[in-house]
């Protein structure tokens, strides 16, 4: 196959023969800006651990150049579809389409704006066709490509903004009434690249590149180490913070999900959620990479998501708790019904983001009993979902545990010394592998208390079982301390979500004069339903909770979720538990 005419630099693995014999195998092979793991080159010359001292670790290649890759070799196969179902509508792009828009994208941003190796590119759009154009785009120019939560705020957008000083700014019209307000505090940036109906006469159409932009192939050089993207995080545990992956990070992510979840050529990858989160993004990388496809379901409402499933014929991917939750519980009521569905390509389902109910594990067996299912743990420091897994085969008795460390990297649970805890133990969950992040851009202070001798710190409780599985207990900054007695406010979660008219729950600590904290839940009642606080305590005495946990504090509202699924904890305890906090202080400062 010859390369494309353009700038483009490739890696090349040539063979002049094919020696049985190891060591000639060694010998003969030419490898060349091309970072390849020392295990998977033991593995591919028989195992002989002296092939590990010959690799010279050179240069990754620039991720993007999959794109053209995949292109070349299947033309005309589709690689993303959006479906609308309501609408009988489906949007496609194949694998040329979007090699000829990332290269119009990448000419225009290179040529036009000046952007090159080293530049920020900043990236606002919700999910779409042309979300997966714009990142690729920006990853075949050598810039640093930073895809924003779509839920940001102008002062979060200005704040990523500020931290990134990007050059271009590329967003949907969308969030126009979000951006216009800031641009003049964004000096920095040299173009506003808009996407849609609606382009201000400030900013340059994204449909225009796409319709007069140069198509000739490009692809920047890129070593092993270089940025390749900022990930801010989503600002459930904090202010957001720019988690940096390479090229190199990311090919090993890619290829780790596809060794731990069997995607790749044959896959229709479920990607419901959004791809600024590391979740939905790197769990798509192995379709990405082996030229499988990627179905994003526009409509998640639950007889329509099963229907894109269905005509797409998706083999499985993703979910947080509540899509799947929604699902189940619709086919359970009966307000769908399976026999319209041929869900026969589906194969699998992760489902993760947050702790999984147990009861969700039990209610998706009955209904779908030969489905396998995974609990899957990640966290975007350290390549995103599929960090650990859980496999069908131990999920049912395994409750509550994210499973063992995935391919490619190691887990261990600490103390606060830092040393092993023993098995049943809880600590400080710890990874270390080639996923992990490079750092927190231009936060060295911050990166080195995060990364200790190749280690990542999670800042999530866990402890390991006699058989080494990992079970997630909280993150560390949500224990509550009730008068000297730890409260896993997760294992609270999952227990009350037992009940038949709970939706769903968050629990956190409350101020208290003299324990100091006590359990406050906060509850989503079913629709239709009606619950009371005695209610709730009758059912911790009927279901023997230790009565040192047991809600003090009831409060009945809806429960507040990024596009993640993730609980927005600050967001309660900034209603709730703050004021009460204030609250409390003025009465001591009044007796002191």
């Amino acid at each position: 196959m010859a390369p494309p005419e353009g700038p483009l630099t490739l890696w090349k693995l040539n063979h002049r023969n094919e020696s049985t014999n190891p060591r000639q195998r060694q010998k003969n092979c030419v490898v060349k800006n091309f970072t390849i793991d020392k295990n998977v080159i033991s593995t591919y010359f028989g195992g002989n651990s002296v092939i590990q001292k010959t690799v010279k670790r050179r240069g990754i290649m620039n991720f993007a150049r999959f794109c053209w890759l995949n292109a070349s070799k299947f033309p005309n196969r589709e690689f993303i579809i959006e479906s609308y179902p309501s609408k009988n509508l489906r949007r496609a792009i194949t694998w040329k389409e979007l090699n000829d828009q990332t290269n119009k994208m990448a000419n225009f941003m290179m040529k036009e704006c000046g952007v090159k190796k080293g530049d920020i590119v900043v990236h606002l759009m919700m999910n779409s066709i042309e979300w997966y154009v714009a990142y690729m785009a920006v990853l075949k120019t050598g810039a640093t490509v930073t895809p924003l939560n779509f839920r940001f705020a102008s002062s979060d957008i200005k704040y990523a903004a500020d931290v990134t000083k990007c050059k271009v700014f590329i967003l949907g019209d969308t969030f126009l009434p979000r951006v216009e307000p800031i641009m003049k505090e964004m000096g920095y940036v040299k173009q506003y690249i808009c996407q849609g109906e609606t382009v201000p006469s400030t900013m340059k159409s994204y449909k225009e590149i796409m319709d007069k932009g140069n198509p000739a192939n490009v692809l920047i050089e890129t070593e092993d180490d270089d940025m390749a993207e900022l990930m801010f995080t989503s600002g459930t545990t904090g202010a957001p913070k720019p988690v940096c992956h390479t090229h190199n990070t990311l090919f090993y992510i890619g290829i780790g999900n596809a060794l731990t979840y069997n995607e790749g050529y044959n896959s229709v990858y479920l990607a419901p959620h959004p791809f600024y989160h590391s979740g939905t993004l790197f769990l798509s990388f192995p379709s990405y990479i082996a030229a499988g496809k990627i179905l994003m379901p526009m409509e998640i409402q639950p007889k329509y998501y099963l229907r894109s499933l269905a005509d797409e014929k998706c083999t499985g991917g993703w979910n947080t708790v509540p899509v799947w939750s929604d699902v189940i519980n619709a086919i359970r009521t009966g307000e769908i019904d399976l026999k319209d569905y041929d869900l026969s390509a589906f194969k699998h389902i992760e489902i993760g983001a947050q702790p999984v109910p147990y009861v969700l594990l039990e209610n998706s067996k009955k209904v779908f009993p030969h489905l396998p299912i995974a609990n899957i743990y990640g966290i975007t420091e350290g390549g995103g979902g599929g960090l650990t897994n859980c496999y069908d085969e131990d999920i049912m008795r395994k409750p509550g545990s994210v499973g063992k460390a995935t391919a490619f990297m190691e887990a261990k649970v600490v103390d606060d010394k830092g040393n092993d805890s023993p098995p049943g133990v809880v600590g400080e969950l710890m990874l270390k592998g080639p996923r992990l992040m490079k750092e927190y851009a231009f936060n060295p202070e911050m990166t080195a208390k995060t990364i200790e001798k190749g280690w990542l710190h999670t800042g999530d409780l866990a402890y390991m079982d006699e058989e080494g599985f990992f079970c997630f207990v909280d993150r560390a900054k949500d224990l509550i301390i009730r008068g000297g007695e730890n409260i896993f406010p997760v294992e609270i979660e999952g227990f009350l979500l037992k009940h038949p008219k709970i939706q769903d729950v968050a629990v956190m600590g409350y101020p208290h004069p003299r324990l100091v904290e006590i359990v406050m839940v906060v509850i989503q009642v079913r629709e239709g339903e009606t619950l009371t606080d005695e209610e709730i305590l009758e059912f911790c005495k009927a279901k023997d909770l230790a009565k040192f946990k047991w809600p003090e504090k009831m409060i009945y509202a809806k429960i507040p979720r990024n596009p993640a699924g993730k609980i927005e904890k600050p967001k309660l305890r900034d209603t709730y538990v703050r004021p009460a906090k204030e609250a409390m202080e003025k009465e001591f400062k009044k007796g002191g």
